[in-house]
């Protein structure tokens, strides 16, 4: 009975002091995580904050929309304490860094996408970054790259009202006619 408990105890310990050891995970997210536009509305923006519990210097990330019909990309422009924009490798341009300050808190805008609509329908919003790109992720302060947790958002554009109220009134009028 005492050997199993002492493993039990023994095993215990290293399953705690490997837990300590795992870094706290980014979170990044869209806001507004869902929003919903009229074709005819223009140019619209939605933000990209994490929360960031370790220091960071530098950040970079890939964009993707599931449907690209719904919307184009017009712009990115950086957050507040993001010192300069950063390069990636894939061109795309979302990037920034912090250099000599790191950053770290919640709430932490790392910039604003603008958009116009461009179709009717639903697009998801995906941030991703590639494994193995050193200009992609979040760099750590001093060194290495933090784990990411990334909650997609979602953009509906829908046609304008009128539109809406024509196409409303032809299915009454066809269903009127039977």
């Amino acid at each position: 009975m005492k050997k199993v408990l002492c493993i039990m105890f023994l095993t215990g310990g290293l399953l705690a002091s490997q837990a300590a050891a795992i870094p706290p995970c980014i979170s990044v997210e869209f806001a507004p995580s869902a929003i919903t536009v009229d074709i005819l509305d223009g140019p619209f923006t939605v933000d990209i904050v994490a929360d960031i519990p370790e220091l960071v210097f530098g950040w970079g990330l890939d964009l993707e929309l599931a449907t690209p019909g719904i919307v184009s990309q017009m712009a990115f422009d950086l957050g507040g304490v993001w010192d300069e924009p950063g390069g990636t490798g894939d061109g795309d341009g979302l990037a920034g860094l912090a250099f000599p300050d790191s950053v770290s808190g919640d709430d932490i805008l790392l910039g604003t996408f603008t958009f116009i609509p461009t179709g009717i329908g639903t697009t998801d919003l995906n941030l991703s970054y590639t494994l193995g790109d050193l200009g992609e992720g979040f760099a750590l302060d001093p060194a290495g790259f933090a784990d990411v947790m990334f909650t997609a958002g979602s953009i509906t554009v829908i046609p304008e009202p009128t539109a809406l109220a024509l196409l409303a009134f032809g299915g009454f009028v066809l269903i009127r006619r039977r």
